[in-house]
């Protein structure tokens, strides 16, 4: 089967994933790692013990980003913000003491310039890796990572902001960090600083008795045949800090997968047929913080992460693999809290009075705002990123309202909406003008802006049902379909738990399914060069794009609230790879079409000069605006054109 990959591509949030690993090693419940070289070992017996032995092996690796995107920077971030330096007008109305309502206009330009750095990532990573075998069944293994970021980027910096924004990552950018509130350590063997992350992806011991094996600490758990997309793979989440969506496509979700502790136990129970447990701990997805490279959700709200409400939860499931025939076949059943999380309004608890209001912080932190000048400063802002964030901008702004009874104290009021959200569109944004004014300074004789919304981060049970069926065909040698590969997975998920596009705090629930077909082989084209791998796939979902935002809040823009998407969401990929003699090079080509209207593409170019040297060079071309750029997954990364280059030695 292949060594082709794939990166991420899950929600949020975010979010891309290209071309799979190898079938095998998922099969295998392995996640694919670089191939070192024979691991050093030492031997010759432990306590007396013969059979004991130690392999270490690792690599030290440094990664750089450059962006070509010009003047496109993230919009999810302060430096990045779409209206930075933008002159707007706001419209909104006032009261006076004897209850006139008031027409007022004013412009506003929002502080803050547009990020002029061109390094989108600049780290260096060690890895070192140890299989410590006690006795013939029992070994341990280990797998130790250190992450360093030199932060060569043009940083965010509160006090250019005048910022007094409430949490801790919201103030000087914070790599590495994973900050859950009511947790002091969201992740069991992880170290994370502001530049830093050291942690212990893998540490468990392994018991291998014939037919039996048992697997108990830290680990990763692969499922599923389709080597691109997640259908089946649902056990663990996904790490996007790093290089988030964007990282090099072949090594799939190797690095990604958020490791938990876990007991994994599986049977072959004879040639056929393998049974495949696991019962873990609840990890959640990890995404990439505030005002950092790759960061997926607007940083004029805060996130608080709810985690510690949920760190003594369990996950569990149950896989049968085996064939019938030449048939393959696969089915699984597993009850997980998902991972990604959902999204809703919550009480900021900040006290800090709107301008020439005294007292007003005392209401306002019974709201799900805080007035800071990294917030939001115009309707046309919020509108827009409503959008980008595929949520629905009156709805949004009338669940914020009705379910903090203090807003009405402030004067804020639910906007009729009696033909659709779109019917309340003019009057939604006369009323967040009027607040936005006001919390700028307004009443004070400053025409600035600024607030923050504040949105909880929960995480709910769901059940997946899943199975796949592999065929492998028989053709003419050496013809395209000779040895083509098969593979159809479909997972259904009743009552899936969604953000709704309001952030309210009544979730979204919709039942779902998620297909994938993949036709795969190798093709050997010329005699002098290795065979091709070839892989294309197509996704299908019934609910949610692909990162698992609900189609409810797909298609709007700064003029237009979310009308949503009907008939699902659909992605094909197309994808290659071509090793040349002596295996010193190698490219690749990973495609990823949304058939809303986004494309990335993604050439490599892999030199391994010998077996400890290895240099990577790859390019991403985002283009989301193929059409409507907030009905395609794409747009979320639109701005992260760029060059990456490794260089990894490895021991």
């Amino acid at each position: 089967m292949s060594s082709i990959g794939s990166t991420w591509w899950r929600a949020v949030p975010l979010c891309l994933a290209l071309t799979g690993t190898a079938a095998q090693a998922q099969d295998a419940g392995e996640a694919a790692t670089e191939p070192v070289p024979e691991p050093e070992q030492s031997s010759g017996g432990w306590l007396g013990n013969p059979a004991f032995s130690a392999n270490f092996s690792g690599f030290v690796r440094a990664e750089t980003a450059i962006s070509t995107a010009g003047s496109k920077n993230n919009p999810f971030n302060q430096q990045g913000n779409l209206f930075n330096g933008r002159t707007v007008t706001r419209n909104f109305a006032l009261t006076a003491p004897d209850g006139t309502v008031i027409p007022v206009s004013d412009t506003t330009t929002r502080t803050g310039d547009q990020d002029s750095g061109r390094v989108n990532l600049s780290i260096l990573r060690a890895r070192l890796e140890a299989d410590i075998k006690f006795t013939s069944n029992l070994s341990l293994q280990a797998k130790g990572t250190l992450i360093y970021d030199a932060r060569l980027y043009t940083e965010f910096q509160p006090r250019d902001y005048n910022s007094q924004a409430a949490g801790k990552l919201y103030g000087r950018a914070n790599y590495f960090e994973y900050v859950a509130e009511g947790k002091n350590h969201p992740n069991p063997l992880e170290w994370g600083g502001q530049n830093y992350l050291i942690s212990l992806p893998a540490l468990f011991l392994d018991y291998q008795d014939g037919p039996l094996n048992v697997r108990i600490g830290n680990q990763q758990i692969a499922w599923g045949q389709a080597i691109f997309f997640r259908v089946l793979d649902v056990p663990d989440g996904l790490d996007l800090r790093r290089h988030s969506l964007l990282d090099f496509a072949s090594e799939e979700f190797s690095d990604k997968r958020v490791p938990a502790l876990a007991i994994r136990t599986s049977y072959q129970i004879n040639d056929d047929w393998l049974v495949d447990a696991y019962f873990q701990k609840f990890q959640p997805t990890v995404y990439g913080n505030p005002n950092t490279q790759y960061n997926a959700i607007a940083s004029q709200f805060t996130v608080h992460d709810m985690y510690g409400n949920f760190d003594s939860k369990f996950s569990y499931g149950m896989r049968f693999k085996g064939t019938v025939g030449d048939l393959g076949v696969q089915a699984i059943a597993a009850r997980r809290y998902n991972p990604d999380g959902v999204f809703r309004w919550t009480k900021s608890g900040v006290n800090r009075d709107i301008p020439g209001l005294p007292g007003s912080g005392l209401v306002l932190q019974d709201t799900a705002f805080e007035v800071d000048s990294t917030g939001v400063w115009s309707a046309d802002e919020w509108f827009t990123y409503a959008a980008a964030s595929r949520l629905n901008g009156v709805t949004g702004l009338n669940a914020a309202v009705s379910e903090f009874p203090a807003a009405a104290l402030l004067g804020a009021f639910v906007v009729p909406t009696p033909d659709g959200p779109q019917s309340g569109y003019d009057l939604a944004a006369v009323q967040l003008n009027t607040f936005f004014a006001l919390a700028g300074g307004y009443l004070e004789g400053r025409s600035e802006g600024g607030l923050r919304g504040h949105i909880g981060r929960e995480y709910r049970a769901e059940t997946n049902l899943g199975g796949g069926l592999s065929y492998v065909i028989n053709g003419e040698p050496g013809s395209l379909l000779d040895q083509l590969i098969i593979n159809f997975e479909a997972l259904y998920t009743p009552d899936r738990t969604f953000t709704d596009p309001s952030l309210r705090q009544a979730f979204l629930k919709q039942s779902e399914f998620t297909t994938a077909l993949v036709v795969e082989k190798y093709q050997r084209f010329f005699s002098a060069v290795p065979a091709t791998y070839l892989v294309a796939q197509w996704l299908h979902k019934t609910r949610s794009d692909l990162f698992g935002r609900s189609l409810r809040g797909q298609g709007g823009d700064q003029q237009t609230v979310a009308p949503g998407v009907s008939g699902g969401y659909d992605a094909v990929v197309f994808a290659m790879q071509q090793p040349f003699p002596q295996l010193i090079w190698r490219a690749d080509l990973a495609v990823l079409y949304d058939t809303q209207g986004g494309v990335l593409i993604q050439p490599a170019l892999r030199w391994k000069p010998n077996g400890d040297v290895t240099v990577d060079m790859f390019y991403n071309y985002v283009n989301g605006h193929l059409s409507n750029s907030n009905s395609n997954s794409l747009s979320t990364v639109d701005y992260a054109d760029e060059v990456t280059l490794r260089i990894g030695y490895q021991f």
